[in-house]
């Protein structure tokens, strides 16, 4: 799709104007010519050309622009604009034909599909409005999804704020927590996670009636302004989910905690199957985890490899501060560091100017940790959120964008 905001040009193209022939001096001093004047030619005028006129651009008229019309552009039309046409409309750049605007929308034909509606034109974005080509794409009423952009950042949501951490590209630290006001959701463990799309996906783990209910954020705001997340509804058959996961083709996962929260009996992985924006949280078991070596997991983040790549499966899985490297397939995998509580979420490389991935981990009081990837040493803290109305201010799981990776999951 073309993303030009504007192709009318401005060129000064005209007509060429012709060298004149140099003038003989003959011998001796003052003029050689025969009119009445003190030049060289025979125009009886002052200057050094052959025209009748004062300047020195070789035409018939007053101004200086080489032609015989008395504007000052390099054509013969009057029109002050630099084509040969007398309308006003003057050269495009791209395929030097005349452009005459007709609806002032810094668009015209051939680029603009309806040159007399100032509402399409090519810097248009397509909406569904009944058969309208608004972007003249040659399209009709199709979406125009951007492209995610993605930067060095995490996200987490408790009690009535969602928070948007910042990191600095040049080493992964804390650049600052800007919280959002956000309504509407129970107040309970929050479970989130980043969509291929950039937006967020999260559940709340209601205290009041231990059931699940979805939201998303199709646009997550980064300078503080509220929110109010589109509510979807409840998970079916009173299972309760504790993390939400998105794996490197962008399939969703909810890990099911079985009978309660604090052990591994019945603890499944799900993957969503159905279309869980539209409300349809249909699902298949990909795995038992009730044998796993993590008793529960509150949540689910990338993996490393040993070449610092990021992998979606084996990742890390943390339990109440006990960090795992993990495969959620098998349900096995080895205690690495402990640090955080309930929030882990790993970056990749191509997000900082160094290329290195970073793991990091959040505690239930909002306190950021990062987590060498290689000797599992965790920091210091590396900046606090901010504080909540009730509850716990990391009482909630963490995300971030995914950055491209071949996925571990079976298919």
């Amino acid at each position: 799709m073309t993303t030009r905001s504007s192709n009318v040009g401005w060129i000064a193209s005209g007509l060429a104007v012709a060298a004149l022939a140099a003038c003989g001096t003959g011998g001796g001093s003052g003029d050689p010519d025969a009119s009445p004047d003190s030049d060289a030619d025979t125009d009886a005028d002052t200057d050094t050309d052959a025209d009748s006129d004062t300047d020195t651009d070789g035409d018939t008229d007053a101004d200086t622009d080489g032609d015989t019309d008395a504007d000052t552009d390099t054509d013969t039309d009057g029109d002050a604009g630099a084509d040969a046409g007398g309308d006003g409309g003057e050269v495009d750049t791209e395929t030097g034909a005349e452009c005459v605007d007709e609806d002032s929308d810094s668009w015209c034909l051939p680029f603009d599909c309806v040159d007399t509606d100032g509402a399409i034109n090519p810097g248009q974005l397509e909406s569904v409005d009944g058969g309208v080509d608004d972007d003249c794409d040659g399209l009709t009423d199709e979406l125009d999804v951007p492209e995610p952009t993605m930067w060095a950042e995490l996200w987490y949501s408790a009690d009535n704020i969602l928070v948007y951490v910042e990191l600095d590209e040049e080493d992964g630290a804390v650049v600052g927590f800007t919280p959002s006001a956000v309504t509407g959701l129970p107040w309970g463990h929050n479970l989130i996670t980043m969509l291929d799309d950039g937006s967020l996906f999260g559940a709340r783990l209601s205290d009041a009636d231990n059931q699940n209910y979805f939201y998303h954020i199709a646009d997550p705001p980064r300078d503080g302004s509220a929110v109010a997340p589109t509510l979807l509804g409840t998970m079916p058959g009173g299972i309760m989910l504790e993390a939400l996961y998105t794996d490197c083709d962008g399939r969703l996962y909810g890990m099911d905690t079985g009978v309660d929260v604090s052990s591994s009996t019945g603890n499944r992985l799900l993957r969503f199957t159905g279309d869980y924006l539209a409300s349809d949280f249909s699902y298949v078991v990909v795995s038992d985890l009730e044998v796993a070596d993590v008793a529960d997991i509150d949540d689910m983040g990338p993996g490393i490899d040993a070449e610092g790549e990021i992998t979606d499966n084996p990742g890390f899985a943390i339990d109440s501060c006990d960090i795992y490297d993990f495969d959620f397939e098998t349900g096995f995998g080895t205690m690495i560091a402990t640090g955080g509580t309930w929030g882990i979420h790993a970056l990749g490389g191509p997000l900082f100017t160094d290329g290195v991935s970073r793991l990091y981990v959040l505690s239930m009081n909002a306190e950021l940790f990062a987590v060498d990837s290689i000797t599992y040493a965790v920091s210091g803290i590396l900046g606090s959120g901010p504080a909540v109305t009730t509850g716990l201010p990391g009482w909630t799981g963490l995300a971030g964008p995914l950055t491209d990776c071949v996925s571990g999951f079976p298919e």
